[in-house]
């Protein structure tokens, strides 16, 4: 996950979170904190969601691509392109009548998210209340499996009966933890991580997904999706053929999402050469970036083929510098079209 290490550091109680979440992680938790993680182990039918998909993770983002005008054929090439990438890497589908809506989701960070949202742990009611508690109290606290050395397992029973690798049944997170940080940032800040179960071949990445997410302290609330308190989300979600979706989104005024379908570490050799090729809107491309406004209802698209994020520096022999013509680093937009108002994050 090279383009989201801060969130590990968070929460791995590193002293403070840098770039754009601004919480520390080690501030003192006066004399009545406690951390009230404990181990988690839940059976699902099934991990695989078919309700409610209004409300998923990027519900938002899957509508509101959709061009302004139905008739114009390269943005609704794009906006297809979108749909198909997201899908590809949150584990989509689309009804076939309605392709602009998600039928069905199956992914580590909706998943919890739901289970979250819903309330359907008890563990994680009692950290959420916790946060409120300790937010009350003007006083800082965390819930952390980590550092309490607790496990969090979801199991999916039809994948297991079906025979299904272990990578499909058994989902691990070895990082679930709240931080709430009243002298620095006033925020809660909620971080995820999935790291896939079974074995992988050698000098390869193993699949994985990150979810930070930054709330205000004066709305959190211990039941619900806390949309409401939620002020900026980051991800990282990496799956096999060393292909990586990182994101960004804004809200509380801002409405800006930004994702990135690049190579990892090891598909881009380091950062010398392309990533693994995919096709987007009718062309072969190895970078994109896209740029959702939601108060400005448009899509930039950038992207690239054949170039490597970093080059080698002219003026500074042996030493590379960031390729401006990489799609991550480009200033000009490749494409970009006016989209349907949805009314929604305005």
């Amino acid at each position: 996950m090279r383009h989201l290490s801060h969130f590990i550091l968070v929460a791995f109680r590193i002293a403070c979170m840098p770039l754009v979440l601004s919480g520390c992680g080690s501030e003192d938790s006066g004399p009545s904190a406690f951390n009230p993680a404990t181990n988690v182990d839940v059976t699902f039918s099934t991990f695989t969601l078919t309700e409610a998909t209004d409300i998923l993770l990027f519900s938002d983002l899957v509508l509101a691509v959709e061009p302004a005008d139905s008739g114009d054929t390269a943005a609704q090439a794009r906006a297809a392109g979108i749909r198909t990438q997201l899908a590809v890497f949150l584990g989509l589908t689309y009804p076939d009548d309605a392709p602009a809506t998600i039928a069905s989701v199956r992914n580590p960070l909706d998943l919890v998210h739901r289970v979250i949202g819903e309330s359907a742990v008890g563990n994680f009611i009692d950290g959420r209340r916790y946060m409120s508690e300790r937010i009350d109290d003007g006083q800082a606290g965390e819930y952390s499996n980590t550092t309490n050395n607790v496990s969090i397992r979801f199991t999916d029973r039809q994948a297991l009966t079906d025979g299904l690798g272990v990578t499909e049944y058994n989902w691990r997170y070895p990082i679930v933890k709240w931080v709430y940080t009243p002298d620095s940032s006033n925020r809660v800040i909620r971080v995820i991580n999935w790291v896939a179960s079974g074995s992988f071949e050698p000098n390869t990445t193993n699949p994985s997904a990150t979810l930070g997410t930054e709330y205000l302290a004066r709305d959190f609330q211990t039941s619900g999706y806390n949309d409401g308190a939620r002020a900026h989300t980051e991800g990282s979600i990496v799956i096999k053929g060393e292909r990586e979706m990182a994101f960004v989104r804004e809200y509380q005024g801002l409405n800006i999402d930004t994702v990135r379908i690049d190579g990892t570490a090891i598909g881009t050799n380091g950062g010398s050469e392309g990533g693994p090729e995919f096709g987007f809107a009718g062309e072969t491309v190895d970078c994109l970036r896209i740029e959702m406004n939601y108060a400005n209802p448009s899509v930039a698209v950038f992207t690239s083929l054949g170039e490597p994020p970093r080059r080698d520096d002219p003026d500074n022999p042996g030493q590379t510098e960031a390729n401006p013509d990489y799609c991550l680093n480009l200033d000009t937009a490749t494409s970009s079209y006016a989209t349907a108002p949805t009314g929604l994050r305005n």
